[in-house]
């Protein structure tokens, strides 16, 4: 690829205009049909299909079916829009080709042709898939390995036996095949960002070093790229808005020549683009003020997101910095960690605490003699006093256990106990009646680790074409650790006034989420005084305090500040129990944690609960 990111001569100088139609795997169905034909003109949709999680389940797919390892919601939708697609000129980028990328542009072909349009020109990007390089001991040592993304001195070669890995690439491969003329392009593991920065450097004619655009494109992705997260989902402050919270439409953005942008969704789309839900969508699965991307390094920490004037549901985005990205990228390996199966109790009435001793005794008991790699026996739920329904006053018990091999999970050694114990238990003892959870199904552990670029074949296939991307000639060494630190100058809590005990939440918004074994949690608030409180008052010590019972003496916590949008925010490190497929925890993608500290109870100036509640 050459140094200029082109394909329109000078570029376009009205922005482009690029719809999100997926945030997750299997998502909404009709998405990228309501996308295509909604009343406001789109340049070309993106979705992102492609996460931590599903390239675990994906190499679940792949290991018991060599054909699959994509994801078909993509290629169902792609069935169902095309023709609109085709008349309106649309350009497509989709990440949905996961751990099989060549299968998925097959298919993809395969529904053009189906339609009569042979002449539409799939390209697809390849050699994210690094699943030949960590599987060979010899590749792997050749490249210099593959160190942990948050321990250094932890290296791949001493983890367990890789099955599968990846790579992330950027938005470079994507542009060269939109300068190449593909109206559909098929990536695997790309940043989550990538297909929307591509766009907009192919559509503006960047330069590759223009890092303010990048970087400003780069957070009009971010923003996007969880679909309805954009447009009222996982927001806490819901409420203003919950009559007409159903059947969302998704976000677009429309990115100018600066990178700068406003996000936006169909007129007629359901939904609500406001500074704050944005706000919150922008704190989502961060890392701090440097936002890691193969393209740009963009410090994010003085972003400004505002309400166009005079508009509805019109949101801008500004304020990033660009500078080269580190020469490194992020890779996602994923090994065979054997086999889990789990149940769930209830437990109603009286004495609850008593009944959960016996059946945790019970349960110790009956598994006394096995051989799991792992046993969780946790307890969710609370009832209140005189329920008004057995249902409000129940709580269950969820049991999951862990084992490297099939046969120490069998059903005689976790279904077979478990059954035995139903004669013997608390008074009211009732399970769940789906027993298919206690049958053992395989899991899969991952290592988030860093892989120099330069060691990775990144390729575009078009055709019978085969075009190589250089890596970047110009790069800067990644932050490493990433700087905490308090507040520059707090101000004494009583200073606010007299206080009342109420819950966080009732003066900040919260956004949580996940990126491997970590969770970041951002907090922010509606005012500068409430702003200057919230400094002054989160601190290390208290947010590890509102933790309380979860909180782990193991895990690293760094904070930082994003003065434009009110907010402070915290990255937990080695939080999650593994992250992803293999967490025991029911939430083990963090994203209930920011509305558990939002429900604690603390200290807060009364002159700001006066004001309507978030």
């Amino acid at each position: 690829m050459s140094e200029k990111a082109n394909t329109n001569g000078n570029g376009h100088s009205r922005p482009i205009v690029i719809g999100n139609v997926a945030g997750a795997m299997e998502e909404a169905p009709d998405a990228m049909y309501r996308m295509v034909t909604g009343k406001k003109h789109i340049d070309a949709i993106t979705g992102d299909w492609a996460a931590e999680l599903n390239i675990a389940w994906n190499a679940i797919r792949k290991y018991q079916d060599p054909s699959k390892g994509y994801e078909p919601g993509f290629l169902d939708q792609l069935d169902d829009s095309i023709d609109t697609i085709v008349s309106r000129g649309i350009k497509i980028v989709s990440n949905a080709g996961v751990l099989n990328v060549v299968e998925c542009a097959k298919r993809t072909i395969e529904i053009c042709q189906k339609h009569g349009y042979d002449k539409l020109v799939v390209a697809y990007v390849e050699g994210d898939n690094i699943s030949d390089i960590v599987t060979d001991p010899k590749m792997l040592d050749a490249i210099g390995g593959i160190r942990h993304l948050d321990h250094p001195d932890c290296k791949l070669e001493e983890w367990k036996t890789p099955y599968c890995g990846v790579a992330y690439f950027g938005c470079r491969g994507i542009v060269e095949a939109l300068r190449q003329g593909a109206d559909i392009v098929i990536c695997g593991r790309v940043t989550d960002a990538s297909p929307v920065l591509a766009l907009a450097a192919w559509w503006h004619n960047w330069d590759i070093d223009n890092w303010d655009a990048f970087a400003n494109a780069l957070v009009a992705g971010h923003l996007i790229e969880c679909g309805p997260y954009a447009t009222g989902a996982n927001f806490s402050g819901f409420k203003a808005y919950l009559d007409d919270f159903y059947d969302l439409g998704f976000p677009i953005a429309e990115i100018d020549v600066d990178g700068s942008s406003v996000i936006t969704k169909h007129e007629e789309a359901r939904g609500y683009v406001d500074q704050m839900n944005l706000r919150a969508q922008f704190l989502y699965e961060i890392q701090g003020h440097v936002y890691l991307n193969p393209d740009v390094s963009a410090d994010i920490e003085n972003v400004r997101i505002e309400n166009v004037p005079n508009s509805t549901n019109r949101v801008r985005i500004s304020g990033a910095k660009g500078n080269p990205p580190p020469p490194t990228t992020k890779a996602i390996v994923c090994a065979i960690g054997g086999y889990q199966a789990e149940a769930v109790f209830y437990i109603n009435g009286l004495d609850i605490d008593a009944k959960e001793q016996l059946l945790r005794r019970q349960l110790t008991y009956a598994f006394r003699n096995s051989n799991f790699s792992d046993l969780s026996i946790v307890r969710y739920g609370s009832v209140p006093p005189n329920p008004q329904s057995q249902a409000s006053g129940t709580v269950t018990v969820r049991v999951l256990a862990k084992a490297t091999t099939l046969e120490d999970i069998s059903f005689k050694k976790f279904r077979e106990p478990i059954y035995a114990l139903r004669m013997q238990l608390y008074p009211g003892y009732h399970m769940g009646l789906d027993f298919r959870t206690m049958d053992p199904r395989m899991f899969m552990e991952i290592f988030p680790g860093l892989i120099e670029v330069k060691n990775l074949p990144h390729r575009v296939v078009v055709g019978d074409r085969i075009i190589d991307i250089e890596p970047h000639k110009v790069t800067a060494p990644a932050p490493g650790q990433r700087p905490s630190y308090e507040t520059a100058n707090p101000r004494p809590l009583e200073s606010f006034g007299p206080t009342k005990k109420a819950p966080l939440g009732a003066v900040a918004h919260a956004r949580s989420g996940d990126k491997g074994d970590n969770v970041n949690v951002g907090l922010f608030a509606r005012s500068l005084e409430e702003y200057t409180w919230l400094q002054s008052f989160l601190t290390e010590d208290r947010i590890k305090g509102l933790f309380a019972d979860d909180w782990k003496d193991l895990s690293r916590i760094e904070r930082c500040e994003f003065p434009h949008i009110l907010a402070v925010h915290f990255r937990v490190l080695d939080f999650l129990g593994g992250g992803g497929a293999s967490s025991t925890r029911i939430d083990s993608l963090g994203k209930g944690v920011a509305e558990y500290l939002r429900s604690r109870i603390v200290d807060i100036p009364e002159k700001f609960l006066k004001n309507p509640k978030v």
